[in-house]
């Protein structure tokens, strides 16, 4: 019957840093997920924005030289009419980069979010870690003296 506590006490704590081992296993992979997104979407949000910065100086340079079309408009009709086609697909580009960017924005938002989720998730189970890293010390201890005990009832001579 003691060998069967000692065994069962054995097999919990085996069984509790088998527990331990695969949540942290499990955390540190969807954190390290995480942070993959989250550097994903950074990284497209700042090609978006430098996207978004040379497409606005194309459309600058084309609206000054929209001006400049309608000074000589009666000899450059034509031009006139391609810079108008490029300002209404560069506009429609700029639009859509700012969509892309409002979404960038809120899935950054949403990323960072489940970011200080998993961190504060982390920092608790640390803190668990810890507690169980402590009562598995206190069994260890407790199963040692228990041994010692056994040990000297065994070496005492029966009367």
């Amino acid at each position: 019957m003691k060998k069967n506590v000692s065994f069962s006490l054995l097999g919990l704590i085996l069984l509790l840093a088998a527990g331990i081992a695969a949540s942290s296993v499990y955390y540190q992979y969807t954190y390290s997920d995480l942070q993959t997104k989250y550097e994903d979407s950074n990284e497209t949000l700042y090609k978006t924005m430098g996207d978004y910065r040379e497409k606005e100086q194309i459309l600058d340079a084309t609206l000054q030289n929209l001006s400049l079309s309608e000074k000589r408009e009666d000899v450059l009709g034509g031009k006139y009419e391609e810079v108008e086609t490029e300002k209404e697909g560069l506009q429609t580009d700029l639009t859509k980069a700012n969509a892309e960017l409002v979404s960038l924005h809120t899935k950054h938002d949403a990323l960072q979010r489940d970011y200080d989720s998993l961190d504060r998730r982390y920092g608790v189970l640390e803190l668990e870690k810890r507690v169980l890293e402590d009562e598995v010390d206190d069994l260890e201890s407790d199963v040692k003296k228990l041994r010692n005990q056994i040990i000297r009832l065994n070496s005492t001579p029966v009367v």
